[in-house]
């Protein structure tokens, strides 16, 4: 029987084809176990580069038994409410720890773009100074990329040791459905109709993008069929920030420059984030148990709760679907929110005759 061409030499060295055996940085102990148990096979192996470091991405079909179900500590801590922002990276409704912090309510945003911005500034000017082709701006370019490099990097861990906290330690992790191409889009606009405030809102996109709330998303998706618990979309155009999360009453005149959320009934004083944070947790309690839910690739409706898979017609061409209305709604008064319900009913169409 033939040796594969994609094998582990020892824990060390990783043997491929046509480039021999290199050195890994990782101990390969875990996968050489369960390749020697027979639980894992090796499919195929990437190899990229990033800055100054590559990368080895090793893909192995392994036979896994994930947990159907919460462990009795994630059933009794219960679900959990996110509410992401760019004050703050992320509003909790039941505290979490992170290691060299203390138990909290609000996750702090570590802000990892704005810290390294006058090194990358001045890295990417020194860049734009070199002439094209020489060795020094083969040596500024590199210097760029390594600074872009460490900036990811930092971000991921910081993300990945949330997102395993929230999802080990509890049954049910609620979030929102965010428009993040909206949020993030230019404010310059036309010719005709140049927009306003352009330079603020630029900086406000690159906070909103360094903060990467797609990729918390994409974690939560996964790491929740890991670890047995549920992750809960809630609904885009649900008020979580505009309603009490005390009585349910709601505010349609409060603004992004509202920090505290003031309840006039019932008087609740709370910082908006956080009571958001409360919003969406009773969101995902109030959600039966077996609803569809959107986590990571496996998500049921789009934004215009249409299914993911469109109908394909003959031809490879798809069906037509009707854009939904997205202009602004008339204000109305303030009142009590609807029951709280993972995702509210369609509107049904009545056929008319001819």
């Amino acid at each position: 029987m033939s040796r594969p061409t994609i094998r582990l030499d020892g824990y060390r060295r990783l043997t491929l084809p046509r480039l021999g055996t290199i050195r890994i940085h990782d101990s390969g102990k875990r996968l050489a176990r369960l390749i020697t148990r027979g639980q894992a096979v090796v499919q195929s192996v990437t190899v990229s580069r990033s800055a100054n470091r590559w990368y080895a991405a090793v893909l192995v079909k392994v036979h896994q038994n994930p947990p159907d179900q919460p462990t009795r500590a994630q059933r009794a801590n219960g679900a959990v409410g996110v509410d992401l922002g760019v004050r703050t990276l992320a509003a909790l409704s039941r505290p979490v720890t992170l290691p060299g912090a203390p138990e909290t309510l609000m996750v702090l945003n570590p802000r990892h773009l704005a810290a390294d911005t006058r090194r990358l500034t001045h890295a990417q000017r020194a860049l734009s100074r070199t002439t094209k082709g020489s060795a020094r701006r083969r040596k500024a370019a590199q210097r760029v990329a390594t600074l872009h490099h460490r900036i990811a990097e930092r971000r991921a861990t910081y993300l990945h040791t949330l997102t395993k906290q929230l999802t080990t330690r509890y049954a049910t992790v609620a979030i929102e459905d965010l428009n993040v191409r909206g949020m993030s889009a230019s404010a310059r606009g036309t010719v005709e109709q140049p927009g306003r405030k352009v330079r603020q809102k630029a900086g406000l996109n690159r906070s909103i993008l360094d903060m990467a709330p797609a990729e918390i998303r994409r974690q939560l998706g996964y790491k929740t069929r890991w670890n047995g618990s549920r992750l809960a979309v809630c609904d885009r155009y649900f008020p979580s920030s505009k309603t009490c999360s005390a009585c349910g009453w709601q505010n349609p005149r409060l603004t992004l420059a509202d920090r505290t959320f003031i309840c006039e009934p019932c008087g609740l004083t709370i910082d908006r984030d956080l009571n958001a944070a409360r919003n969406i947790a009773a969101h995902a309690d109030a959600a039966p148990p077996h609803s569809p839910v959107a986590p990571g690739t496996e998500e049921t409706r789009n934004a215009r709760r249409a299914a993911a898979r469109p109908a394909t017609l003959q031809g490879g061409r798809q069906a037509v679907k009707k854009r939904e209305d997205t202009g602004r709604q008339p204000p109305v008064p303030p009142q009590r929110s609807d029951p709280l319900t993972l995702h509210p009913p369609q509107r049904q169409e009545t056929a008319k005759g001819p």
